[in-house]
């Protein structure tokens, strides 16, 4: 299966992946994505007949510790290093805008 990369695909990706490329950016991910597919290529070409597709997963398992409580912050020690606080809260600028108004 051969794909070929066009300008219109590279700008397609861009657009689908919300970025706002310049020519020669997009030139040069046009460049890219044939290196790429080109180097996809060759590993396909490969023989891989008689080869356990598991041959290298490793042999161990998650090693977890114990799920143990510890003591945490006061409420003051954890306000202290805040630009602004009223505790028990820190205090952030908005981003949100109004749930009546239309503005995000």
């Amino acid at each position: 299966m051969s794909i070929e990369v066009t300008d219109e695909l590279v700008e397609r990706i861009a657009v689908l992946a919300r970025l706002n490329l310049s020519p020669e950016e997009l030139s040069g991910l046009k460049d890219h994505f044939e290196k790429v597919l080109k180097f996809v290529g060759e590993l396909q070409e490969l023989d891989t007949e008689g080869v356990n597709p598991s041959l290298f997963t490793s042999e161990t398992s998650n090693v977890l510790r114990p799920d143990e409580g510890a003591p945490g912050l006061d409420n003051e020690e954890a306000m202290r290093p805040a630009p602004e606080s009223e505790p028990p809260y820190f205090l952030v600028p908005r981003i949100v805008g109004d749930a009546e108004s239309s503005e995000s």
